[in-house]
């Protein structure tokens, strides 16, 4: 199963499992009142029966000041359960008869032990009710969802055709010095289409979970190369500082791009992109001299966007691939000055 999947299954499970086991407890607990009642009256009774014959081992027999007790009336006390009875021809005193406070005790403890044996076994089928509701609640998303990204995945291998034609026409024409304006128009709209591409993929499809180990700088000199050739005013400042990462190579590569590829496009008055790496903070900063960014807390957002060119869903996947390898990042922008972004990588190291 899938990341939200998983996640979907728990919740579901959790919110009817925790609602009916409340439910549960509260039926028990009242259950259990109303047993101590029940054990209350047959104790009263008992009491009133010893009372004729005062023959019962079980109970404490006591005389009692009258002040402030009423005769015939079971009270819980210290010592246990009591009830007080008229004694014939006095007016001060009542005779008492106690059920120990041990034996009161024992009894409760058989109620709830039985009641616990109950509730164990209930609350049982309803956590496995819970999980089949849960199933039988996401297989119908779950099979939208399945049919949604088959007809994705479809539509990006449909791709492949109409680009690879623009990339090979766009060679031809770049042959031709008069139309190298244009074919940089359609690189760039070309390198757009990829992009989104590989975003959509990136959304699509499960990161596969095998890892190895790269080397940071030669990722960033890879991206630098290709975007060179679609913007060759920008100025580059890469730092050489080496540093190993141990991760999912693909996704990492992702992240990266995603962040670059902005940095050049909205790039505009220095028209230069700086990479600093701290080797004890673990850290990578990209940084571009473009018109910064509006809401830095909304820029991860799905869809979010603040310039019409952008899709919404670059910096989104960034921030879902990030928290999928374990990668902290923060944004620091000005506008019209600059924007920062700082990628924690101590989780991707040795």
């Amino acid at each position: 199963m899938k990341k939200h999947e998983i996640e979907s299954l728990i919740k579901s499970f959790l919110l009817f499992f925790i609602t009916q086991g409340l439910f549960l407890t509260l039926i028990f607990y009242l259950d259990y009142q109303q047993k101590v009642v029940d054990l209350q009256q047959r104790v009263f009774t008992q009491i009133r029966l010893c009372s004729f014959d005062l023959e019962c081992p079980d109970y404490k027999i006591d005389f009692k000041p009258k002040k402030g007790r009423k005769e015939l009336f079971l009270y819980e006390v210290p010592e246990g359960l009591e009830v007080y009875f008229p004694v014939p021809n006095s007016k001060d005193y009542y005779m008492s008869l106690t059920y120990p406070t041990q034996s009161y005790e024992n009894e409760k403890r058989k109620i709830v032990k039985v009641g616990s044996y109950k509730f164990l076994f209930l609350l049982f089928i309803v956590a496995f009710l819970s999980l089949l509701f849960s199933f039988y609640a996401l297989y119908p998303m779950k099979r939208a969802l399945g049919t949604i990204e088959e007809f994705m995945k479809d539509i990006l291998h449909d791709f492949n055709t109409p680009i690879s034609s623009i990339v090979l026409n766009s060679a031809l024409l770049k042959k031709d010095k008069s139309n190298e304006e244009k074919v940089l128009r359609i690189q760039k709209s070309t390198e757009n289409i990829l992009a989104l591409q590989e975003n959509l993929k990136a959304c699509l499809l499960n990161l596969p979970t095998q890892k190895e180990e790269f080397e940071l700088t030669g990722l960033i000199d890879k991206k630098k190369a290709s975007l060179q050739k679609i913007y060759p005013q920008i100025r580059w400042s890469l730092d050489k500082t080496p540093l190993y990462l141990t991760t999912n190579k693909n996704a990492f590569e992702r992240i990266l791009s995603n962040i670059l590829s902005n940095a050049a496009k909205y790039n505009s008055h220095e028209w230069k992109i700086t990479t600093t790496i701290d080797k004890m903070k673990k850290t990578l900063t990209i940084e571009d001299t473009g018109v910064g960014i509006k809401n830095p807390e909304k820029v991860f957002e799905r869809f979010y966007t603040e310039d019409a060119r952008g899709t919404g869903i670059g910096l989104h996947i960034v921030k879902k691939l990030c928290d999928e390898l374990g990668i902290k990042i923060e944004v620091v922008s000005k506008r019209q000055e600059c924007s920062c972004f700082i990628l924690h990588l101590g989780a991707l190291t040795k």
